[in-house]
């Protein structure tokens, strides 16, 4: 699958989060010149660490996808290989996590697999 087909794809979950992220673009803004108060740079930043060693980041994955397969059963594919995104929402991860407003991406999952639900690593912050 090339770069251009992956982005497509993205697209049907995207639009309807679009207010989400804008809020993680703003805020990724925010944080790198210091405007967001201390208890969201705080949250910001412990998302990020779970998610930096979370095996369903696409870094990680593509070094080990066995969690991908026991929920996909298929391997991980992607050609954006130097892309920290969520393999399951496919959101990149410093927007993902600077979105306060949203869920780990394992939400998607378990809207798709109500018979299987998986934990969340982190939830909705306000």
């Amino acid at each position: 699958m090339n770069k251009f087909k992956e982005y497509l794809k993205l697209i049907p979950k995207g639009l309807p989060n679009f207010d989400k992220i804008l809020s993680g673009v703003i805020n990724n803004v925010r944080l790198e010149y210091g405007s967001l108060p201390e208890d969201e740079q705080e949250e910001i930043i412990r998302r990020r660490l779970i998610c930096s060693q979370c095996p369903l980041l696409s870094l990680n994955a593509i070094k080990d996808d066995s969690e991908y397969q026991r929920l996909y059963g298929e391997q991980f594919i992607t050609s954006r290989d130097n892309e920290a995104f969520c393999t399951i929402c496919g959101c990149p991860e410093t927007t993902k996590t600077a979105s306060l407003e949203t869920e780990c991406g394992l939400s998607y999952y378990n809207e798709e697999h109500p018979d299987r639900i998986q934990e969340l690593k982190w939830k909705k912050y306000k």
